[in-house]
């Protein structure tokens, strides 16, 4: 047993040694005990034995060879090199963040605007009936009355917006204040003709209401630009 283990100690050693040159040639052969011996020289076995030995090459160990083309390394990129829009969505693997939108401009005194509007144009539309009611029916048609009591009514009623949070709605402001003064002259002169029974009127009202149109259309394109949010 203790030769079996020297023997095993030997061929490690021979192994270890042979390996790490070029390669390493081991013979082993069965003794008349049966038991496996194995050397690394033809010359270690006896001769009634020789005949029946076997011959084995073990090779070097060699290490893998580098690769021909080695893989680029990748290179960091300075923090400060890399920009993203605000605007821009920033993509994931997995989702895309998207920037959040712009904040959008609305006038908070749309509303009361809107309402302003409706009495302006109404005023309006109640001087263009007049005038088409004296001219084809007299000062004296009875619905000449009504519609001028309705827009003495719009007239005291009327409030301007006391506050525009916008730019263009600031500008509206302003036209429409213009454009109320106008409509509150003529309802005076309206009044004071109709009181007179004076054919001014008729002849007056057509230049007058020209006057109102062209600065209606302009407020109206004033109007269309506040910013509504939508």
């Amino acid at each position: 047993m203790r030769d079996l283990r020297l023997i095993l100690c030997l061929v490690l050693v021979f192994v270890a040694g042979g390996l790490a040159a070029a390669g390493l040639t081991l013979y082993s052969y069965r003794d008349d005990l049966g038991q496996i011996i194995v050397v690394d020289s033809l010359e270690r076995i006896p001769e009634q034995y020789r005949d029946n030995a076997k011959r084995s090459f073990i090779p070097a160990f060699r290490s893998a060879p580098p690769p021909k083309n080695p893989a680029p390394a990748f290179e960091a990129v300075p923090e400060n090199n890399i920009s993203v829009s605000p605007h821009q969505p920033v993509e994931t693997d997995s989702f895309t963040v998207s920037a959040p939108p712009e904040e959008i401009e609305v006038e908070t005194g749309l509303a009361s605007a809107t309402l302003t509007m409706e009495q302006l144009r109404l005023i309006h539309l109640n001087n263009e009936r007049i005038y088409l009611a004296a001219r084809d029916n007299g000062l004296q048609f009875p619905a000449i009355g009504h519609l001028h009591l309705s827009n003495g009514q719009l007239i005291v009623d009327f409030a301007m917006p006391t506050e525009m949070t916008t730019a263009a709605g600031t500008a509206w402001q302003k036209d429409a204040r213009n454009f109320y003064d106008q409509l509150r002259s003529m309802h005076i002169s309206i009044t004071s003709w109709l009181s007179t029974n004076s054919p001014e009127l008729v002849a007056a009202m057509p230049m007058l209401l020209t006057r109102a149109k062209s600065l209606l259309a302009d407020l109206e394109t004033v109007f269309s630009a506040i910013p509504t949010g939508k």
